[in-house]
């Protein structure tokens, strides 16, 4: 079963405090200051469309793609009646038939799902099949150095939309050894008209990187690498943060 296949109809509740149009905003500031200005934008790994839908509204024409049937079937619901929006189901690291983009992005820790360089490499490896020469790559990961740093703990959220009280627990197995942290998430769905409560248990494999792993891949794939961030800043990736992304511009085939 694909991470998410229980968990993606609960997804946009759980995250519904996350400010997906201020995050677009700095990635869209972030690709124009590097070269790239409205057009066609690949979505790597887009989940329920959320970021897809504010680039749209940014005037970038964004085809998502995202290996879960059910995150496509949520986007395209999302973005019904956008034209600047479409969706298609696959593999990241599978390159499609998508050429000529102008900028490609990966948020939301989707290069972290890529749990060994082979396919951290195949999927830098789609998105330069996908964009023109000197088009922009910008993608988020776990920051190695914030995770080493700051260790792993069990994390419980609730949310709660009219009678429907979601809590999720997130408990973690760290295997410091590959740099791979197991998630295992617990939800609890209760209706609190009813009392009823359904159980859904998920476990997310996870990797988290380090910029020295990142660039020869980001090479090998035919980038030149930018520059890695801490999440949302300018300056170098820290210990305090745990999301950082780079920047590469696409300067040829591998």
């Amino acid at each position: 079963m694909t991470a998410f296949k229980q968990y993606a109809p609960w997804y946009d509740l759980l995250y519904r405090d996350k400010d997906y149009a201020s995050e677009a905003s700095f990635v869209a500031d972030q690709l124009r200051e590097h070269g790239a200005h409205i057009g066609a934008l690949l979505d790597l790994g887009c989940g329920t469309g959320a970021h897809a839908l504010e680039f749209a509204r940014r005037g970038w024409h964004v085809t998502g793609v995202d290996l879960s049937a059910d995150m496509i079937s949520l986007a395209t619901e999302r973005t019904a009646g956008e034209a600047r929006v479409s969706f298609r189901q696959g593999d990241v690291c599978e390159p499609g038939e998508e050429r000529d983009f102008d900028a490609a992005i990966s948020l939301f820790h989707v290069a972290s799902y890529q749990t060994s360089p082979i396919r951290l490499q195949n999927m830098l490896m789609t998105a330069g099949a996908a964009l023109k020469p000197r088009g922009i790559l910008l993608f988020d990961y776990w920051y190695g150095g914030a995770v080493l740093a700051q260790g792993l703990e069990t994390r419980v959220k609730v949310v709660e939309d009219g009678q429907l009280r979601v809590t999720r627990i997130a408990q973690a197995d760290h295997d410091e050894s590959r740099a791979r942290v197991q998630v295992n998430y617990t939800l609890f769905c209760e209706d609190t008209r009813t009392s009823a409560i359904r159980r859904i248990e998920e476990a997310h494999q996870l990797r988290y990187w380090f910029p020295f792993e990142i660039e020869p891949l980001l090479h090998d794939a035919g980038f030149e690498v930018i520059g890695n961030y801490a999440w949302l800043t300018n300056e170098p990736p820290t210990s305090r943060i745990w999301a950082a992304y780079c920047v590469a511009k696409k300067v040829g085939l591998p």
